[in-house]
């Protein structure tokens, strides 16, 4: 039977927009409307330095690899990489695999180490998994963390959740979008929970190197000579500023790799070479473009921080790591509609609380622009209260 129009498009089957992009949405009604929004970032937004441009130019030269696992150039950088910050010995060739992203990565390792029925803990609040988990078919199972214990991670709760149907723990770390930054003691207390009863651990550590106060990122990876089921989930976008090349990697046990290269030559059959070859610059060339924004961020938590708190909010959360934090809107309005509508009409778009399994009188505020924005951010939030 032929079809015209619109009855060639089939059903979504319910996938909802992520919250993210629903956030965006209503911010550009509002600016349609004329409310000037401010233009709220996190991760870094950089020009490219000369190292990163001439590789660029370069590989538009080379023909395409066409490399499953992604460039060995790319993969011999990161494992270089993870030795060099983390002391980790991981092999490029068996253990690494490069995506469209950390989005695309997690995708692809929750679509292909769980089945239907299988439940995953996840701790909350947390990024946006729940659609990789349905796609999946798998079931999550959240467990709280709490604003008054610091949004840190419990693990006796997270075993008082496990079932016989539990397949795996999913992790945020640093956490999206507390900025709670697990320390080693409680990674290591995770991974013996899952060697103990036998679980994957897949932990999304993209936002690891933005942390603050002296403290240190802890990567899973580190406990793997006691628990080697462990799988990681990394960006380039943040830290390496690569967020419009859209490149990130995954480490895992070899049969995990090999069986997500399958899946990926099945979706995609590679990733880009041109944004490949851009992140291989970016981390085997010089750093400074890239230290010098990172060493703005704890000023600017500490001025939203304190700016927040000079204003008659309850005061957040001070973030260990991350570019974002959790805000208390109860004063401003008594639902969450109407505290969302009350923030875009002060030209402030915040990712609702809910979105994030988070309380739904909080909102998810980014602190990576200027100085100046923040400042205006916090002018606008006293407007509020007032």
């Amino acid at each position: 039977m032929q079809r015209s129009g619109d009855a060639w498009v089939l059903p979504a089957g319910g996938v909802p927009v992520m919250g993210a992009m629903r956030t965006r949405e209503r911010a550009a009604r509002s600016a349609r409307d004329g409310v000037r929004m401010l233009p709220l970032a996190g991760a870094p937004v950089l020009q490219m330095p000369e190292h990163v441009r001439r590789a660029v130019a370069e590989a538009m030269n080379q023909p395409d690899p066409r490399d499953s696992r992604g460039l060995p150039e790319l993969r011999a950088a990161i494992s270089t990489e993870l030795e060099r910050h983390h002391g980790l010995q991981v092999d490029p060739e068996r253990r690494v695999l490069v995506t469209h992203g950390a989005m695309h990565g997690l995708s692809l390792v929750l679509r292909t180490v769980l089945a239907p029925g299988d439940e995953v803990i996840v701790p909350t609040p947390t990024f946006f998994f729940d659609e990789f988990l349905r796609e999946a078919g798998a079931k999550p199972v959240y467990v709280p963390s709490h604003e008054r214990e610091g949004w840190a991670l419990d693990v006796s709760r997270l075993e008082a959740a496990i079932t016989p149907n539990t397949r795996a723990v999913l992790l945020c770390n640093p956490n999206n979008p507390t900025g709670n930054l697990p320390d080693a003691a409680t990674i290591e207390a995770v991974v013996e929970l899952a060697a103990w009863h036998g679980l994957l651990v897949i932990s999304d550590d993209s936002w690891q190197h933005f942390t603050f106060d002296g403290r240190r990122y802890q990567p899973v990876e580190a406990f793997a000579d006691r628990w080697p089921h462990l799988v990681t989930v990394m960006s380039l976008s943040k830290y390496y500023a690569l967020a419009t090349w859209r490149v990130g990697y995954v480490v895992a046990p070899p049969s995990i790799v090999d069986a997500l290269e399958r899946r990926l030559q099945w979706e995609a059959v590679c990733c880009g070479a041109v944004p490949q070859y851009a992140a291989v610059a970016a981390l085997t060339g010089p750093r400074d473009w890239l230290d010098d924004a990172l060493s703005t961020y704890q000023g600017k938590r500490d001025l939203i921080c304190e700016g927040i708190a000079g204003i008659g909010l309850t005061p957040p959360v001070r973030p260990g790591a991350g570019a974002f934090l959790l805000l208390d809107c109860s004063r401003l309005a008594a639902t969450p509609d109407a505290i969302d509508q009350a923030l875009l009409q002060n030209g402030i778009a915040a990712v609702r609380g809910a979105d994030m399994h988070a309380p739904s009188t909080h909102v998810r505020l980014t602190f990576g622009s200027s100085h100046e924005t923040l400042t205006t951010l916090v002018h606008s939030l006293g407007r509020l209260v007032e």
